[in-house]
């Protein structure tokens, strides 16, 4: 029987058995996407906030989770715990970690100074998770920056994902959240690098979605003489996840609204139901 590290009681086996679809799945959203918000894994994996607070609440005291209280949002933010760091080491056959060695990975996260767009950036996905969810639509695909990094050579989009309707139609896309904190020279410059530098093994097949920190940066963006080489590319106004309910009233218009402006192009307004393929 394999007991837990640094335990005196319990086996590995004892803990899994304990643990459900649903539970493995978070273990393995966190160890790729590093860190979310209470309201993000209710967004994501769970139908309320209630039932949210209680599974989140067991996976913390059996040490799968860690957990830090948000300052004046009454929301916990949540890394990937010891035992399920271990059980994931173990997965892929490797040595576990050590519990100290395990609680410098969660610190390390918390203390990055990329947190906040790491969390602006799992946002959005959460966003889509729940406004999907009433409208026939699945996020079939939620690639990290590491992972949609393998497309290309001396470009790391921060995300990239599909989006699939019931009726057959998907979006596949590179995602980049603009936190403002650049020149607008230096956004468009990034962005024009990805017809330049993706692979040629890729896929020609998914757009570019920006999200930017305010409306005044919208426009810029869109007025933007932007060479995408023929990449299709909207942008939208960042929107916050409400820190407690997982879910905002506007939630919905990120799928069917006019709410995205093209870019390269015409700067129409457009949906992501109307970037979406039939192929």
């Amino acid at each position: 029987m394999t007991r837990l590290p640094g335990t005196d009681s319990g086996s590995l086996a004892g803990l899994r058995r304990r643990l459900t679809e649903r539970d493995f799945a978070i273990i393995d959203h966190l160890e790729r996407h590093k860190v979310m918000t209470s309201a993000m894994l209710t967004a994501v994996f769970f139908p309320s906030a209630r039932t949210a607070a209680s599974r989140l609440l067991t996976l913390t005291e059996l040490g799968i989770l860690d957990r830090e209280l948000l300052p004046a949002s009454g929301s916990y933010r949540y890394t990937l715990g010891w035992h399920g760091q271990v059980i994931q080491a173990l997965g892929r056959g490797e040595r576990p970690p050590t519990k100290r060695a395990a609680a410098l990975a969660g610190h390390q996260i918390l203390f990055s100074s990329q947190l906040a767009h790491k969390e602006a950036v799992n946002a959005f996905f959460a966003r889509l998770h729940r406004a999907g969810r009433d409208r026939g639509v699945e996020v079939t695909e939620w690639r990290s920056e590491a992972e949609a990094a393998e497309d290309f050579d001396g470009v790391r989009p921060d995300a990239a994902g599909t989006l699939t309707w019931e009726g057959g139609r998907s979006l596949r896309f590179w995602f980049e959240h603009d936190r403002g904190t650049e020149t607008l020279a230096r956004l468009v410059a990034k962005l024009e690098r990805y017809p330049r530098r993706r692979s040629i093994h890729l896929a020609a097949d998914r757009v570019l979605l920006v999200e930017v920190c305010g409306a005044r940066r919208l426009a810029n963006l869109a007025r933007s003489r932007l060479d995408l080489g023929g990449i299709r590319a909207a942008a939208v106004q960042y929107r916050p996840l409400d820190a407690v309910r997982g879910a905002t009233d506007t939630s919905g218009v990120l799928l069917d609204a006019d709410t995205w402006q093209e870019l390269g192009g015409t700067g129409r307004p457009c949906s992501l139901a109307d970037l979406a393929s039939d192929r």
